[in-house]
């Protein structure tokens, strides 16, 4: 599998929920690996794809390149958080580390595929610098997290990946007004960035449920009332989130599918996703909890 994984291609692989561990996660443990998140009807995306594949063919299999077709695997698009196509990620030992988000010209898709490939020699202990702080800060060792991302921004000051990890983590520990200060100061480069892009959606979502938080035992009474009061339980859950009860916070939306899954156009299933996108794969509470969702979507 790791020969066929990191072998030059001529065309790239299409990618879905049942080989995205094997082409994107793995498969960029041995080659730093590029995903374009693309749409039949996007035509930017008809404009970017062949320069994709021709740059990608030049590095000489020192980057390889897949796609996802939004349409037919809209899960990953809401998990990677892709609001717009085309989106493009770069990914190194299973990490995504750098990105852009519309049709760029050649010149900026060369530097773009020179960096990644750089990234596979020497430019790895970036990534792996990049993996520890992320699963520090999964861990919820904020503190740690964000000694990580620093010291990766030091060593490679023009690291998106890393300030936005820093966002995240002033987000996480509490600090949404230090977390907006930054964000604040971005030009609109980096704010494209999809990394940064999802730290930024991260601070919006502490900032509302910062909102509810004062609604807790308001919010609790209600739903211990009333178990199908679905609305009060999506704010019992909000205000669990914004004093870190995150097990608590998702539980209580898993029980909202429970009761009724398409709830105000999915309304507990979408802010599930959005604490998913947020918190990261690798939380254990996202991880507990998505076995739980699957469990109720598929039952």
């Amino acid at each position: 599998m790791d020969q066929m994984i990191s072998a030059p291609q001529s065309t790239p692989v299409d990618v879905t929920m049942d080989n995205f561990m094997a082409e994107v996660i793995e498969g960029s443990k041995a080659t730093p690996t590029i995903v374009q998140f693309w749409a039949p009807w996007c035509g930017p995306c008809k404009q970017l794809g062949p320069v994709l594949e021709k740059v990608v063919g030049a590095s000489g299999g020192k980057v390889r390149m897949v796609r996802v077709n939004i349409d037919d695997n809209q899960q990953i698009a809401q998990q990677l958080r892709v609001q717009s196509v085309p989106t493009v990620y770069g990914f190194v030992d299973g990490q995504p580390v750098d990105g852009f988000a519309g049709a760029q010209p050649e010149s900026s898709v060369k530097q773009f595929v020179e960096k990644l490939s750089s990234m596979g020699g020497a430019g790895a202990d970036i990534a792996s610098m990049l993996e520890a702080a992320e699963a520090a800060l999964a861990s919820g060792d904020h503190g740690t997290a964000m000694m990580q991302f620093q010291e990766v921004m030091s060593a490679a000051p023009e690291s998106v990946a890393a300030l936005a990890g820093v966002v995240r983590c002033l987000s996480a520990s509490g600090d949404n007004a230090g977390a907006r200060e930054v964000i604040d100061q971005l030009n609109d480069d980096y704010r494209q960035d999809p990394a940064m892009q999802s730290a930024i959606a991260a601070v919006e979502l502490a900032e509302k449920a910062s909102e509810s938080a004062g609604e807790l035992d308001a919010a609790k009474a209600a739903v211990e009332a009333d178990p199908n009061d679905l609305a009060a339980r999506q704010e019992y859950a909000l205000a669990l989130y914004a004093i870190g009860a995150n097990a608590d916070a998702m539980a209580q939306l898993l029980e909202s599918i429970r009761i009724e899954r398409g709830w105000n156009d999915d309304a507990a299933r979408l802010q599930l996703l959005e604490f998913f996108a947020t918190l990261g794969a690798a939380n254990p509470d996202v991880i507990a909890a998505r076995r739980k969702l699957s469990t109720l979507l598929f039952s």
